[in-house]
């Protein structure tokens, strides 16, 4: 007769906690405000009940693979050309091997791809696997989450997947041209970091900056966008050309740091000064925006705990705990340094 296995619900109930308290216990959970008395209670409760956690249990009686999957689905060219990747990545990574998973990277940029990626899942060759994609929604199908294994989306939220980190990035758009127009900023031009209809996340990002400048009473101008392609010298090229433009623009907002640090280059190549002549804003944080020339004014993403908590809530499912919140978002932050000019602006 074979003996009912004990779940993590099973503690929670004999120790009258929650299951997510459980897991946070069980997993060490660092950032979880348990008492140190709640944690040797469970922990107790757990020995007395012979409970081993399912990531354990599931690789060493049903031969579950050690791998988590990470499914890129990105043009090969703009994987590593800035940090937001790598960030996630290394976020992600420092929270499985704590439990002895190995992140396996898998990109796609076709059908064909994906097909190698679903295969992944059928062959039960990743524990789980964590998406990220600006290709757009149709390489996120329910096909992802029909394969037994849970499914974890980075950024854009998905009809299909249910679970997802992202950052609150739209309104660190309305922030960084927010800042701008408070400085009093009316011409101002935007350089995507993506060419035009490739990503929706791109796409979601310029709609806000035209909504922002309309709630302002600033009537959107397109000849004032520029379409950046990912690397470096397209953001540069896009502020040489915004330089013909007449009148030139007074500030540029940058949609990634990339395309902002490029067209500081452009500018400052072209004789004109930053902020004085051009005041200039980007997004991300990246690690070099305080060591530009002028420093850069951005807005901050937190890269690194988006792949933490995306780590902790994979870690979670395959624990059998539902998160507390399925859609996490984490909010961003406007970080002023000398590029956009407040410091030159006097206040009485």
């Amino acid at each position: 007769m074979n003996r009912k296995k004990v779940t993590s619900k099973d503690v929670a109930k004999a120790a009258g906690v929650s299951q997510a308290t459980v897991s946070y216990v069980l997993n060490k959970v660092e950032r979880a405000n348990i008492s140190e008395k709640t944690r040797q209670h469970v922990q107790q409760i757990a020995r007395d009940l012979g409970y081993t956690p399912n990531v354990v249990a599931q690789s060493l009686v049903q031969g579950r693979s050690h791998n988590i999957g990470m499914a890129l689905f990105h043009p090969h060219e703009q994987i590593f050309i800035d940090s937001w990747l790598p960030n996630i990545m290394t976020g992600f990574s420092s929270v499985i091997q704590k439990y002895g998973f190995r992140l396996l990277v898998e990109i796609a940029n076709d059908k064909q791809q994906y097909e190698s990626i679903i295969n992944l899942l059928r062959g039960h060759e990743v524990a789980g696997m964590v998406v990220q994609s600006t290709l757009g929604s149709e390489f996120i199908s329910a096909e992802l989450v029909n394969q037994g294994v849970p499914v974890v989306i980075v950024g854009n939220l998905s009809e299909h997947i249910h679970y997802s980190v992202s950052s609150d990035n739209l309104t660190g758009v309305r922030m960084a041209i927010n800042h701008l127009l408070g400085l009093g900023h009316q011409r101002i031009a935007c350089i995507t970091y993506a060419p035009e209809g490739t990503v929706e996340h791109a796409a979601d990002r310029l709609t806000t900056y035209y909504e922002t400048l309309a709630a302002a009473g600033i009537s959107p101008d397109p000849s004032l966008v520029r379409f950046g392609a990912f690397a470096p010298l397209s953001g540069y090229e896009a502020m040489r050309d915004l330089l013909r433009h007449k009148p030139l623009p007074t500030a540029v907002f940058g949609m990634n740091d990339t395309m902002a640090i490029a067209a500081m280059a452009a500018i400052q190549e072209a004789g004109l000064r930053v902020p004085e002549d051009i005041a200039v804003v980007g997004f991300d944080d990246d690690r070099l925006a305080a060591f530009t020339t002028p420093p850069l004014t951005t807005i901050h993403e937190s890269q690194r705990e988006i792949g933490q908590r995306a780590g902790e809530m994979m870690i979670g499912l395959l624990n059998d705990v539902e998160p507390a919140t399925p859609n996490l978002q984490l909010p961003t932050q406007l970080i002023v340094r000398k590029s956009c000019g407040a410091h030159l602006v006097h206040t009485p």
